[in-house]
């Protein structure tokens, strides 16, 4: 546990030495946000199907940022040169990536206060139980983290797998139902949903929007579990495999 208390704090300093970045987390959000709730009000979507879209989009800004970090994170640290000085020190990598999973977790709870209110800027107030809503956002954001351990692993492999960070991130945006829900897809694509933890973490927040019972959530952390030590096997087998090779320093 020191290791990956020493890697938070690395993570945290960080943060502190960029302040710059809180303010670009406040206002870049307003530029995913606007376009879509324009085109909602523009085609006179109802409060209803306003707040679907704009839960998702919350939800769907959890899982681009945990990938840019966690699931890509690596590439960040071959680029600035220290990831070969972390590896010759006794943590792994998994040890790496649960660092930066739990600073994005912080991150994004910070992140989604803003979305939130750019949404009432817009005016999209969104009728939510809020401590229901805010665990759902909680849930779905470590069963995404699991997830992304996952996608991690090709990182070591491939080393350059940021060139399908676009491709990855709206393909399992749509697949998840960020702007309508996933069972309105074809039943091959629906059936790619249900491996998604962010398909039910949306479901979940949606049916808070209509009061209708939650369900999903023991699927979605159970799968977030799945992902999770599954990420870890593959991340193992993908240490071993670069430090073999050799190509630790490779980029």
């Amino acid at each position: 546990m020191r290791a990956i208390w020493a890697l938070i704090r690395k993570e945290l300093l960080y943060l502190r030495a960029y302040p710059l970045d809180f303010a670009n987390y406040a206002i870049s959000p307003a530029f995913i946000v606007a376009p879509y709730i324009f085109f909602a009000k523009l085609f006179g979507f109802s409060h209803e199907l306003l707040d679907s879209v704009a839960v998702g989009l919350l939800l769907w800004y959890w899982l681009s940022t945990l990938l840019g970090a966690v699931a890509l994170g690596l590439e960040e640290d071959m680029e600035e040169g220290i990831f070969e000085t972390l590896v010759v020190h006794p943590i792994t990598i998994f040890h790496l990536l649960l660092a930066k999973a739990v600073v994005m977790v912080l991150e994004n709870l910070y992140i989604t206060g803003t979305m939130l209110a750019w949404f009432f800027f817009f005016g999209v107030p969104l009728r939510l139980p809020w401590w229901q809503f805010w665990g759902i956002v909680v849930l779905s954001g470590f069963g995404l983290a699991g997830f992304m351990l996952a996608l991690a692993a090709v990182a070591l492999i491939y080393k350059k797998p940021f060139v399908l960070y676009d491709l990855v991130q709206w393909g399992l945006g749509a697949l998840s139902g960020v702007t309508r829900p996933s069972r309105d897809l074809p039943r091959a694509l629906w059936l790619l949903s249900r491996a998604i933890p962010l398909s039910y973490g949306i479901e979940a927040a949606r049916a808070t929007i209509l009061g209708r019972p939650v369900e999903g959530i023991p699927i979605l952390l159970a799968l977030g579990l799945l992902y999770f030590f599954l990420g870890k096997a593959l991340l193992v087998a993908a240490e071993r495999r670069m430090r073999a090779a050799g190509t630790t320093g490779e980029f």
